[in-house]
């Protein structure tokens, strides 16, 4: 097993994060209707999930951008194509960034204070609607754009396996 990528492959550190990020990024931007399915056990207890979630994706993206310092310029796209992976990757993560970013500016706004797996990273205080309002307004139009930036993802990566026979996805898997 190579922790490393190389020239054909990702390597396992790079699988792991991709997948792991993938799976918990669908799991938050679905979290509008696994909330109201975990209602029963109280609006706290499903929004500190939330929280835990969004704040362990903040750090496996912190994981993430370490590793392509690490184990950088293995796997690079065609000349042609590398200017669009750049960007696409670009606003990928300015977005993983921004999004938990916003929705810990809208906790500190709602004076609830954040916990995260059971321990608290900010505590409650007064409200600061204002900054509720405005934070909670981009953390879902971030999350919206999300949406259309993981799409251009996918088909970008169905693009390259497809139309130009480059075997993404084994890459990846």
């Amino acid at each position: 097993m190579n922790w490393l990528d190389t020239e054909h492959r990702y390597g396992a550190v790079s699988r792991f994060l991709h997948w792991t990020m993938a799976v918990l990024i669908l799991l938050m931007l679905a979290s509008d209707w696994w909330m109201e399915g975990i209602a029963g056990l109280g609006e706290g207890a499903a929004m500190e999930l939330h929280q835990s979630i969004g704040m362990a994706l903040l750090a496996l993206l912190a994981c993430r951008l370490a590793w392509r310092v690490v184990n950088r310029g293995r796997l690079d796209p065609p000349g042609h194509w590398r200017l669009a992976a750049r960007l696409g990757h670009l606003v990928l993560y300015a977005l993983l960034l921004l999004i938990p970013l916003s929705g810990l500016l809208t906790a500190w706004g709602s004076g609830e204070g954040v916990t995260v797996f059971g321990a608290p990273l900010i505590a409650a205080g007064a409200e600061i609607e204002w900054l509720e309002e405005a934070s909670e307004e981009t953390h879902e139009l971030l999350a919206n754009l999300l949406w259309f930036v993981i799409a251009g993802h996918v088909l970008a990566t169905l693009a390259h396996q497809w139309w130009l026979g480059e075997r993404s996805l084994q890459r990846m898997a």
